[in-house]
């Protein structure tokens, strides 16, 4: 009974390990069957997302695997790295990938970006570009790089022009645009030939000069542009990438504006350019968190910024002649720590700046009432 309750199974055969038949088992660990179908259903995404046939013709990049097998990158760290979309468009991968060369018969592992170039015969080669220390800012295949241009290149990683390089002597020297790949500090370069700028960036349509002036290297200033969700409108440089083959905007670190608008206050054109002239403006009848209102000088900070809000003008006396009546009393109430009578029903600014210890002025005063007081005080003992 008990075997017929708990019967015993039968071993099941084991089976043999079997080795890869093909390089491609051997080294992405897939059959050739499920190489191509992952391939297939790259470039169907690709369609999907961009409604455009990739720049590399899905036959020729089925032909690549062994050269991605001489740097040790598998279909897994392919797909980790999210890749594959960029490299059947002919870009360079956006993240640097574990890279494994020989030199000398000896195995290094470094990291690296590549991309998959269509050459002119129709034929498609990897090209590597390992991460450096530091880019070359001398010179970029025959051309010398001027001063201007080294200084565009640390700014924006663009020379800000066309560039002339010798690739090879039988075709000489062709007109590119560079681009700093500033995790590998190598230069990525397109032909100004295969660059198309758009009719549109950022829903402002681009004049013929602007999209000229992109063509051939030039930073060029876009005002009035809206981003996608919020539609919220900006302004700043853009320059072509040629590692991204589309405009870029380049948005610098140090690269500080005045805002348009002060809690309720809606600044003026004048009052942004003094502030960026590092020149105070007075505002009045702004609202605080609380409601309340109030008037301050503003001083505009390039350096973090921040905006700085004060009672005295903190440049020159040219400002104060703007000032109300009731500011004056505000200004009196936080210089000389009293409250007349027309601020005793008012909150803002001057009331949170009066001082908490008393002025020189406060000292005096006081000892001249109690010296006033004395002696009625004295007369009036029993």
């Amino acid at each position: 009974m008990e075997n017929e309750i708990n019967p015993k199974k039968e071993k099941q055969p084991v089976k043999e390990k079997q080795e890869p038949k093909t390089i491609a088992e051997a080294v992405f660990g897939v059959t050739i069957d499920e190489r191509d179908g992952l391939i297939n259903n790259a470039y169907r995404n690709f369609m999907e997302k961009y409604h455009r046939e990739p720049r590399i013709p899905i036959d020729k990049f089925k032909k690549m695997w062994a050269d991605f097998e001489k740097l040790g990158l598998t279909m897994l760290k392919l797909q980790q790295a999210e890749a594959m979309l960029q490299l059947i468009d002919g870009k360079t991968t956006e993240k640097a990938l574990p890279i494994t060369t020989e030199v000398a018969g000896a195995k290094i592992d470094t990291e690296g970006k590549i991309v998959l170039h269509k050459n002119k015969d129709g034929n498609v080669s990897l090209k590597l570009y390992p991460v450096k220390n530091e880019p070359n800012l001398k010179a970029y295949f025959g051309h010398a790089f001027t001063d201007e241009e080294r200084n565009n290149i640390l700014k924006t990683g663009s020379p800000g022009t066309i560039v002339y390089a010798e690739f090879n002597k039988e075709e000489g020297k062709v007109p590119v645009l560079l681009t700093l790949d500033r995790e590998t500090n190598h230069f990525v370069a397109q032909r100004k030939d295969f660059i198309k700028i758009p009719d549109t960036f950022f829903q402002v349509t681009l004049s013929e000069e602007q999209k000229q002036r992109l063509s051939e290297g030039k930073i060029v200033r876009i005002e009035g542009m809206k981003s996608s969700e919020k539609q919220k409108i900006f302004s700043t440089n853009v320059v072509y990438n040629a590692q991204r083959r589309g405009l870029e905007l380049l948005f610098e670190q140090n690269q500080k504006i005045p805002p348009k608008r002060i809690s309720n206050v809606e600044l003026s054109i004048q009052q942004r350019d003094t502030l960026k002239e590092g020149k105070s403006i007075f505002v009045e009848n702004l609202t605080d968190k609380g409601g309340r209102k109030y008037d301050a000088y503003i001083t505009w900070n390039n350096k973090n910024g921040m905006l700085n809000f004060s009672s005295k003008n903190p440049n020159d006396d040219t400002v104060k002649k703007v000032v109300t009546p009731e500011h004056k009393v505000q200004v009196a109430a936080n210089n000389d720590g009293h409250k007349p009578e027309a601020l005793k029903n008012t909150q803002g600014v001057a009331e949170k700046k009066q001082p908490n210890t008393p002025t020189t002025k406060q000292v005096a005063k006081q000892k001249q009432e109690k010296a006033a007081i004395a002696p009625k005080k004295k007369g009036m003992k029993m």
